[in-house]
């Protein structure tokens, strides 16, 4: 199954929205859960994940990993289902893999590569891992809609603010029906707050993550995994709480609409990650 996070704005927490989900859904549940982009200029993905100096002196001297590799090979050979895994970088054994996004400095050359070959790479994806989760880039670029049309479920990232709300009430999407909403950062003294927005938004699917600044920092200094090993048994006393609580009901919001039975797949056992 293809989820893709998406906003209509720059700047609205796509990333580390879905860099959350993607950690705690793995830690917690039985799934094989990749998660890759379509970011030229600039994506935290990695960073979240792998300490900077790492990415810029080792993997970039790499040309047999990331999107790009699997674009070139993509293109002469087919590819079979346990290969995708063979250009990713393990995360979380056997629950999570990260799919490195372009090193291509050349714009065109890029779009045109990745152009042809999102399709079957998604396609691809979804045959070996129960969840493959896409940051997509903002806006109605021509890659970022293939990736739309292909998902089985868009989580389309807003913020309280009430201009960008109307922007997004305003566009015509044909995608409408495989949407849900998730507001990041949030803040439930807004006057914009949750329920104020879900009856704005009408009919939407609509959920929060609170801004935590201790996951921030984490995935500015790459441990986001272990920010989330420390704080899975965060009580409602805990000052990441309300952030864990947040990201875990979104997680279970997008299996239950994606029809994935979270019973049989639930981690019961330790701190969450066997």
């Amino acid at each position: 199954m293809q989820v893709s996070f998406w906003s209509n704005s720059h700047q609205l927490g796509t990333t580390l929205n879905m860099t959350a989900i993607a950690v705690l859904a793995a830690l917690e549940n039985r799934l094989r859960i990749i998660v890759t982009h379509n970011h030229f200029d600039r994506s935290t993905l990695e960073a979240a994940f792998i300490e900077k100096r790492y990415i810029r002196h080792e993997l970039t001297d790499l040309s047999d990993t990331g999107i790009d590799a699997l674009s070139r090979f993509i293109r002469f050979n087919k590819v079979e289902k346990d290969e995708i895994a063979g250009f990713s970088t393990t995360i979380l054994k056997n629950r999570l893999d990260l799919l490195f996004g372009t090193q291509n400095t050349n714009r065109e050359l890029y779009v045109s590569n990745l152009n042809n070959a999102i399709r079957l790479i998604l396609q691809s994806a979804s045959k070996y891992y129960d969840l493959v989760l896409v940051d997509t880039a903002p806006g109605r670029n021509e890659i970022s809609m293939k990736i739309l049309e292909q998902s089985d479920l868009i989580v389309v990232n807003l913020s309280q603010n009430v201009h960008v709300l109307d922007n997004f009430l305003e566009d015509n999407f044909d995608f409408r029906d495989k949407m849900m909403v998730l507001l990041g950062k949030y803040d439930s003294n807004s006057r914009y707050n949750l329920r104020a927005i879900r009856k704005k938004l009408g009919q939407m699917d609509v959920h929060a993550i609170p801004y935590d600044v201790g996951f921030a920092d984490a995935c500015a200094d790459s441990r986001v995994v272990d920010f989330f090993m420390k704080n899975l048994a965060a009580d409602n006393e805990d000052i990441h709480y309300p952030f864990v609580r947040g990201v875990r009901e979104t997680v279970e919001a997008i299996l239950k609409r994606l029809e994935i039975d979270t019973a049989l797949k639930k981690v019961q056992v330790g701190n969450g990650y066997e």
